[in-house]
């Protein structure tokens, strides 16, 4: 709802939820997360219309990572709830980015405004890392991408990604973010591979890069000391 709201121009803090096709308000007992979709069996109620399977899958996704963060950080890393609420919060942000630019090709400012807030107010007292060290990270991160995107002529990667890899230069702080970012252009280029050889796709064609960032970005974010760890041995055996 929050990515196809932000796509739409429309707020996902008013209104009710309506059919794309029928335009119809959907009621309640229809827009229950999960289980609403396998009741009317994927069909609007009213058009009778197929309902996008990235409802239920997006819903399924924000599920797991719900539980899964809290067996994660509260019950093995035994981490404070705090950490467990901010990294909750990056996880939803980070899965809206995901689908939207993969759907839209759009990198929605409203949800970068959100993260960057919250990333401010968390790190500023509870990270041992100062907010100059993590503002330079994002600031040097955001000016390669410009570059990319200025060298490219756009064809790279559009502006989102620009503002996206400020954040996750904040976020991650150096030299985490470089392992993300080299994990995301690895996999990016092997999923282009991919697509051309299974898809016809030329190397012209656009592939939205903002969900390779987000993935890697994630897995980074959780697992940083493991990652950090893993690449120092391979770069100072």
């Amino acid at each position: 709802m929050v990515v196809c709201r932000l796509n739409q121009d429309d707020s996902p803090l008013r209104g009710r939820s309506r059919c794309p096709h029928c335009r119809k308000t959907i009621r309640w007992f229809d827009n229950i997360p999960l289980f609403s979709f396998f009741l009317l069996k994927g069909k609007c109620r009213d058009c009778k219309e197929e309902i996008s399977w990235q409802y239920p899958l997006v819903e399924f996704a924000t599920a797991v990572l719900t539980l899964g963060l809290y067996l994660l950080l509260i019950v093995n890393y035994q981490l404070p709830m705090t950490n467990y609420l901010f990294s909750l919060l990056v996880s939803y942000c980070l899965l809206i980015i995901f689908v939207s630019d993969w759907r839209f090709m759009i990198v929605p400012d409203e949800v970068l405004m959100v993260l960057g807030i919250a990333g401010l107010i968390f790190f500023a007292f509870f990270s041992p890392t100062s907010l100059s060290t993590r503002f330079l990270t994002g600031f040097l991160s955001s000016l390669f991408f410009l570059l990319l995107f200025l060298s490219t002529k756009g064809k790279g990667m559009g502006l989102g990604d620009v503002k996206l890899a400020f954040l996750i230069g904040f976020i991650l702080s150096f030299p985490a973010c470089l392992w993300a970012f080299f994990m995301a252009f690895l996999t990016g280029a092997l999923v282009g591979v991919i697509l051309i050889l299974l898809n016809g796709k030329h190397l012209k064609s656009q592939i939205a890069f903002g969900p390779f960032l987000v993935f890697c970005t994630w897995v980074v974010f959780l697992w940083q000391d493991k990652i950090n760890n893993f690449f120092l041995s391979i770069l100072w055996p």
